[in-house]
């Protein structure tokens, strides 16, 4: 039987590959400036590093402390600045091969839409999406993550993977970048506290920096989650029609005249 075209279903389609074509601009855009901008902050400040600016700095009271004397709070601040330099440029270069693959993701998924392979069932590729709009949005929004997830949600169109989990998948890769800077600048008070032999304070640190990142993970990824359901709720509601996708499932992908294939094939 020949697969029918709903009066709702071509506009509905088209809407899709829309926000499909500026989710393919944005993302890598948005990551590869972010990387662009953190990588060359890293670099100077890695290059920048210079104990005896520090140890002037200690002198004159800017950096103060009741734990290290002078001499060893030039060392540990040292370190980290060096290490959270590092820890930067390490973060723009991840930010970098995080857009170059997700365009190769992207094309992989076009290729399956095309008929080479199972359809792809886009919770990366809108998971991504999600996880971006948190990034842009954290330094305004305290609760950013469920907004990333309610993009994420709504934007996902696939039965196979709820927009809960898509939501959820968005806010914990939006803590990604955040948690390999903190990991650097963690080494680098750990070396320069263990410099001075303060290993008690090197655990103190490595104790609440653990225990932070995984607070952020658990807050990031729950409203992430609850962002991804309450965007998953509102497609649901707007759609005239079961189908959303251009057409009813009579025989194959909506909208068109393929023959059912096998879809067990993951992301």
């Amino acid at each position: 039987m020949e697969p029918t075209v709903t009066e709702h279903g071509p506009a509905s389609g088209s809407t899709e590959r829309r926000a499909r074509r500026v989710v393919d601009w944005a993302v890598p855009i948005l990551l590869g400036l972010y990387g662009l901008a953190v990588g060359f902050g890293g670099a100077a400040l890695a290059v920048a590093a210079d104990r005896a600016v520090i140890a002037e700095m200690v002198a004159e009271g800017m950096i103060v402390s009741d734990v290290f004397t002078d001499a060893a709070l030039v060392d540990v601040s040292f370190a980290t600045a060096r290490w959270s330099g590092i820890g930067l440029v390490v973060t723009g270069l991840l930010s970098w091969a995080g857009a170059a693959a997700f365009v190769a993701h992207r094309r992989r998924e076009r290729a399956r839409a095309s008929g080479a392979g199972a359809d792809p069932t886009y919770t990366w590729t809108d998971a991504a999406a999600g996880g971006v709009v948190t990034a842009v949005t954290s330094f305004l929004l305290p609760f950013a993550p469920m907004l990333g997830g309610f993009a994420g949600g709504y934007l996902h169109r696939n039965e196979r993977t709820s927009p809960t989990r898509v939501g959820a998948l968005s806010g914990l890769l939006s803590v990604l970048p955040l948690a390999v800077a903190l990991l650097f600048v963690t080494a680098g008070i750990v070396v320069g506290t263990l410099r001075v032999d303060a290993v008690g304070a090197a655990l103190l640190v490595v104790g609440i920096v653990l225990v932070s990142l995984l607070f952020t993970a658990l807050f990031s990824g729950g409203f992430g989650a609850l962002g991804g359901y309450l965007g998953g709720q509102l497609r649901d509601r707007d759609a005239d029609d079961p189908d959303e996708f251009g057409g009813e499932r009579e025989g194959g992908r909506i909208g068109d005249g393929r023959p059912d294939r096998d879809e067990s094939a993951a992301d």
